[in-house]
């Protein structure tokens, strides 16, 4: 029994034995192969942080020129709210419509400020947070701006927006 067991356990000392001085690599070969398999990876790691650091921040410039031009457009909008505001020829249901789209303007402008404020400083760790929120929260804006471009043109007979509706 014992012979047994130490045959099982020679056998493969043996072969193991005469296999290593088979493998024609050194340590420092091994350690050089490693170290060449390394720098490949870290080359690879480094090309998809540039791609993915280009990929971000040409999404959050795409991302800022619709926050800014969707401020714009809210702010031109505010502005002829303020125009017609000014003037002395409104009845007073009129007057009371357009301070509340005045107040509604000003309230969906600071939204969008809100968020080109938190686009702007947005770096490569915050982006993915960040563009998800903001996604949802401009969306929200851009539907509400729609739908008061459509009330628009119900309360009028042209066609504002040029939409067909």
């Amino acid at each position: 029994m014992r012979i047994r067991k130490m045959t099982t356990l020679l056998a493969p000392a043996i072969a193991l034995g005469l296999l290593l001085p088979g493998c024609s690599n050194t340590v420092d070969e091994q350690k050089a192969e490693t170290n060449a398999a390394m720098a490949k990876v870290q080359e690879r790691m480094d090309a998809a942080s540039a791609r993915t650091a280009a990929t971000w921040e040409s999404e959050r410039a795409e991302m800022l020129r619709d926050l800014r031009q969707l401020r714009d457009d809210i702010d031109n909008k505010l502005t002829s709210s303020n125009a017609r505001l000014a003037g002395k020829g409104l009845k007073p249901s009129e007057r009371k419509d357009e301070e509340a789209m005045k107040a509604e303007l000003s309230t969906e402008k600071v939204k969008v400020e809100r968020l080109i404020a938190d686009v702007e400083g947005a770096n490569d760790s915050t982006w993915e947070s960040v563009k998800t929120s903001t996604k949802k929260a401009a969306e929200d804006v851009k539907s509400w701006w729609s739908r008061l471009k459509e009330n628009v043109d119900k309360k009028t007979t042209r066609d504002a927006d040029h939409d067909g509706h």
